[in-house]
């Protein structure tokens, strides 16, 4: 028998259900204020976010039971006297990630503390393995792992490739042959969230979550690698664009000028990679790597200084490019040539501001994580996702 809920059914329900997602609300927003805090107090918590004591009271033993808090002795009394506050603060031993670089030769791991501080890193070299192979270590590696203060051990695994990820899928992998293997599927045996993203785009997360302090709603994570491409932060949020091809700026062509010249990728010509081999090609030498261009470099050799000037030159036209584009508050350079020459970006900068003027709005930065970038974007991606704040600012910790 059909039975017709009374208005005043319907009233109880809804205030019912406002009721219990303004509840989920404040308690996002406290733990949110834990996080941010290396240390703080209920009442301090209750002004900041104009809640009553009881309200606070009742998040905090929810959020107690759940492990999320540790009290860390008392703060000093007010003015008006009184009981002494607990100091409280995030559970920083609560569970660990891991998260993984596929790169070009080698396999980096890196795990995490939820607050996104580094517990380890190692660099797997991986030449001449396959996908199957280096699936194999990465489970070798997550099975070897032993963190006996970590409360709830591993919560989350992130894994960042060079190519195009759509909803966790790889789409496109330029520099690793996938051989069809669905890489998210392959880790399921640990029975944690897996996500897959493209390292700029991690890099990106980084950018905004631990370096600038969520200063800039928008910014570009410039990456020039293996190839070229550009994680895009918009009003605060990871643009992927239509199947996840927003940034493939290496992929744009470029055009010399004459028709019968064939068109390139820019990537082909400019990307760190490119620029290794035309420099081998030109020293009739069978392989170098950037190490020995760099040593070349600071020798005066003139070969490499002709090549590093056209690099730094195209680095300069590609951050104008970006600039001109996507007017970010903050473009933030990844190159490890350039990172191991740090007066180049002095030069890359003065040539930018000659194109785009000194009062540009736009700033220019050398990524403070060159190496690690991608590793800790994916450490601040599975945060936020196990905590429930996928769009909250957290300020991840180093």
């Amino acid at each position: 028998m059909l039975q017709f809920l009374k208005t005043g059914d319907i009233q109880h329900m809804a205030k019912s259900i406002n009721q219990d997602a303004m509840r989920d609300l404040n308690l996002k927003l406290m733990l949110q204020f834990l996080f941010n805090h290396p240390k703080t107090s209920r009442i301090e918590i209750a002004n900041n976010l104009k809640l009553n004591k009881s309200t606070i009271s009742s998040l905090y033993a929810t959020l107690n039971r759940m492990g999320y808090v540790r009290e860390i002795g008392h703060g000093d009394s007010s003015r008006s006297g009184g009981r002494r506050p607990i100091l409280i603060k995030f559970n920083r031993h609560y569970g660990y990630t891991v998260s993984f670089e596929l790169g070009h030769h080698h396999l980096r791991m890196m795990t995490n503390w939820l607050t996104g501080e580094k517990i380890s890193f190692y660099s797997i070299p991986v030449i001449d393995k396959d996908i199957y192979e280096i699936v194999e270590i990465m489970k070798e590696r997550i099975r070897s792992i032993s963190i006996p203060t970590a409360e709830h051990q591993l919560m989350g695994i992130s894994v960042a490739i060079n190519g195009i990820v759509d909803h966790n899928q790889i789409i496109d992998s330029p520099f690793i042959d996938m051989q069809n293997v669905d890489l998210a599927q392959s880790l399921t045996e640990f029975h944690v969230p897996v996500f897959i993203e493209n390292e700029a785009n991690l890099a990106a997360i980084a950018t905004r979550d631990y370096m600038t302090d969520h200063k800039f709603k928008n910014l570009i994570a410039l990456d020039v690698h293996n190839g070229i491409g550009a994680g895009i932060i918009i009003n605060d949020r990871l643009y992927h664009g239509q199947l996840g091809r927003a940034g493939e700026i290496g992929r744009s062509l470029f055009f010399p000028g004459f028709a019968s010249s064939p068109t390139m990728k820019i990537e082909k010509l400019y990307s760190e990679d490119a620029i290794i081999k035309k420099f081998g090609q030109l020293k009739r030498t069978p392989y170098v790597d950037r190490q020995q261009f760099l040593e070349y470099y600071r020798a005066d050799d003139q070969v490499a200084i002709k090549i590093m000037n056209e690099f730094t030159e195209a680095v300069v036209y590609l951050l104008f490019n970006v600039s001109q584009i996507f007017s970010p508050e903050l473009v933030s350079l990844q190159s490890r040539i350039i990172g191991e020459i740090p007066q180049l970006m002095t030069k890359i900068i003065r040539k930018y501001e000659e194109l785009a003027g000194a009062n540009s709005p736009t700033k220019i930065q050398l990524s403070q994580m060159i190496e690690d970038a991608p590793l800790y974007g994916g450490a601040s991606l599975l945060t936020h996702h196990l905590l429930g704040l996928e769009h909250y600012h957290l300020q991840m910790k180093i």
